[in-house]
């Protein structure tokens, strides 16, 4: 699933650079860049992973090392939760 929204965030991210009507720098480009990405990770992942109803069935059906492994896939994608948004219940 990720890595479905790279791609869209890079192709939406070159659009935007081709349709804005000054030009940005590299800096500039990769902050836009990276924002689409965070966006889309916080729309289609995290927000879902984050509710306690999901969670619930979802580690229910799974075994301690399963649980790990997601949670070891998910660490680096709950950076896209917004600032102040409630925190992961624990996950398992």
């Amino acid at each position: 699933m990720d890595q479905i929204l790279q791609a869209q965030a890079a192709a939406d991210a070159a659009y935007f650079f081709g349709v804005a009507r000054r030009d940005l720098t590299a800096a500039q480009q990769e902050t836009v860049a990276a924002t689409f990405l965070k966006a889309y990770r916080w729309q289609y992942i995290v927000s879902g992973v984050m509710q306690p109803r999901f969670q619930k069935v979802l580690f229910a059906t799974m075994s301690p090392d399963q649980v790990e492994r997601v949670n070891t896939a998910l660490a680096p994608l709950l950076a896209a939760a917004p600032a102040g948004s409630s925190p992961l219940v624990a996950l398992a």
